[in-house]
């Protein structure tokens, strides 16, 4: 699980995922983009069949530091992951917009997604927890 996180909304996303993912039996590493230097996620990401990113959008993008590692997965070569995404947004999005034009480059398969307007819900958490266990159960078929 890489993500980041500007006001907590995702963060608190964040927490929810695992918690579906280890349900499911999949051994998870959790990286804050943000505040993780990227020699630590790249091995962990090379490594792993599955990546989920958890980021908000940013002025109708991509948060940046999120931007910033999948330049280096490319730069990298890093190829053929399965991925899914979730994020939060204020106003109109955009991070999705943004992140499906880079996995044609980067040759990643998404999966799933979803998004959640502002702070999460108890019935957002709800679908995160289960967004997170689904992509595990995927994962582990693979």
């Amino acid at each position: 699980v890489i993500y980041g996180s500007m006001y907590g909304n995702t963060g608190a996303m964040m927490d929810a995922v695992a918690q579906g993912l280890s349900s499911a039996g999949v051994r998870i590493e959790i990286f804050n983009v943000a505040r993780t230097h990227s020699s630590y996620i790249l091995p962990a990401i090379w490594s792993n069949k599955g990546v989920i990113l958890g980021a908000p959008t940013y002025e109708a993008r991509l948060f940046p530091p999120a931007a910033h590692f999948l330049d280096l997965a490319e730069r990298k070569g890093i190829k053929n992951k399965t991925l899914a995404y979730f994020g939060s947004y204020g106003w109109s999005g955009g991070a999705r917009r943004e992140l499906d034009k880079r996995l044609e480059t980067l040759k990643w398969e998404l999966i799933a997604a979803f998004d959640f307007a502002g702070g999460p819900t108890l019935e957002d958490f709800r679908k995160g927890e289960s967004f997170g266990r689904a992509f595990g159960e995927k994962i582990l078929e693979r």
